[in-house]
């Protein structure tokens, strides 16, 4: 049978409000050997809290919600465990949530993770809902609790944000290859429906024109951030001039290296590469390749400080964090 915190005051002797400063670790004045006893008492019983009566009381759940586009991109994945890992260490359930990079099912996560009643949420929008923003932008800003947005952010929406600064990152890509003697480099990023993705071919544009490269535009190639797109982007590659990639995410870095692989096509002896992400290396067999370092435990860990810190205090300002990434050099880039 089920023991109660009725129960266990029954036992111990003391009143039903006794028990539960007593359990919840409050500050009471309750003598020792009774704190003791009715921990015996629980202990004995086994009890467990009843979160869901607690949630009642204290208007909490202490259930985060976690909106991502696309579980299968490591990024994502190791993103949600450093999430969860870090919530729970901090008493908070996660519930993850996949929309599968589709608007719509931006607004129906939203919707179901409001309706279980989440403390608040943490969101990285779809790359339809980046290019459709007056409609996602009109759903968060009737939110009524607390939220951040996570690696995807809308720069005209007053809100918690944490974010990595793209464009930075493909000029080290650039700098790198530069410093290293080449000149023809091209870009596997993605179309203008990303703006992660599309900020970081802005930042190739920059760079190349910063360090006077061409840049014809045979050179720029959309992989949709999938591995098949960077498998095709790598047939469209295969009899060109050029002697370097720059690869805006490691699925198109995966697909990219199939292709090279059937194709005979060796890296770095025969084209370097330099992706975004490093999360790679730790499943490569032979070359480990030089990437675009972002730091997916410092950018889960300030977002969850932002929201449990809003959650906490509601009317707190807003925080915006723009991290820097680092590139992490290892031996995909031949020097020329």
């Amino acid at each position: 049978m089920k023991v109660t915190i009725k129960d266990i005051a029954k036992k111990a002797e003391v009143s039903i409000s006794t028990v539960s400063l007593v359990l919840n670790n409050k500050p009471c004045r309750v003598a020792e050997n009774t704190r003791k006893k009715i921990k015996q008492i629980a202990e004995k019983y086994n009890y467990k809290a009843n979160q869901t009566a607690r949630s009642l009381v204290t208007k909490k759940s202490n259930i985060l919600g976690l909106i991502i586009p696309d579980i299968e991109n490591l990024f994502f994945s190791a993103l949600c465990k450093q999430i969860e890992e870090y919530c729970r260490s901090l008493g908070y359930a996660i519930i993850i949530v996949n929309s599968n990079d589709r608007k719509e099912d931006d607004h129906l996560l939203i919707d179901l993770l409001v309706s279980r009643g989440v403390d608040g949420i943490f969101i990285t929008v779809s790359n339809e809902s980046l290019l459709d923003s007056k409609s996602i932008q009109k759903t968060l800003s009737d939110f009524t609790i607390p939220y951040v947005m996570v690696d995807r952010v809308y720069p005209e929406i007053h809100c918690n944000k944490v974010y990595f600064d793209n464009e930075l990152g493909a000029y080290l890509a650039i700098k790198k290859f530069v410093e290293y003697g080449h000149s023809k480099i091209a870009c596997v990023g993605i179309s203008e429906i990303s703006k992660n993705g599309s900020y970081r071919v802005v930042g190739y544009r920059k760079a190349m024109e910063y360090f006077k490269l061409p840049v014809p535009e045979s050179y720029i190639l959309d992989g949709n951030y999938r591995f098949q797109g960077g498998y095709d982007c790598g047939l469209k590659l295969l009899d060109s001039d050029i002697t370097a990639i720059f690869v805006c995410n490691d699925m198109m870095t995966l697909g990219l290296m199939r292709c090279f692989q059937e194709h005979n096509k060796r890296v770095p002896e025969d084209i370097s590469i330099i992706s975004y992400d490093n999360t790679l290396n730790p499943f490569m067999q032979g070359t480990e390749i030089t990437s675009i370092d972002q730091n997916i435990e410092k950018l889960a860990l300030t977002a969850c400080d932002i929201l449990i810190e809003n959650i906490k205090q509601p009317n707190i300002e807003k925080k915006t964090i723009c991290l820097e990434p680092h590139l992490i050099e290892k031996d995909s880039v031949k020097k020329l």
